[in-house]
Order: structure tokens, then C-alpha cells, then sequence
């Protein structure tokens, strides 16, 4: 599952199981599931910033 941050200045979006708790990158407990267009953008800039040689394609 894809989580987002809901910190003032953190929103992590971050790939998760279901007993998440807290955001791993700013440590506070302020987590929800990621909407629609936030999964997008974390598989977007994921594709992106893998290694060419780990692109599908």
C-alpha cells in the first residue's frame, strides 16, 4: 500500500505495509493511504529515477 506524509513540511509518499505507523522519512505518526493522483506521482518519479538498466521496455 502507498502512504502519504501529512506533515506540514514532510508528505513522503512511501510503500507500505498495513501496520505502518509512522512516516519513515520525518518519524511523526501522521500517515494516511495516498490518494489516486499521489500513487501516481510515487510510481511516476519510482520509473523515473530507476537505473536504466532496471527499466521495463
Amino acid at each position: 500500500m502507498i502512504y502519504a506524509c501529512q506533515t506540514k513540511c514532510c508528505h513522503y509518499l512511501f510503500c507500505g505495509s498495513q501496520r505502518e505507523t509512522a512516516c519513515p522519512d520525518c518519524g511523526k505518526k501522521q500517515i494516511r493511504p495516498a490518494t489516486r493522483g499521489e500513487r501516481t506521482e510515487f510510481f511516476r518519479l519510482r520509473t523515473e529515477f530507476l537505473p536504466a538498466g532496471k527499466r521495463s521496455g
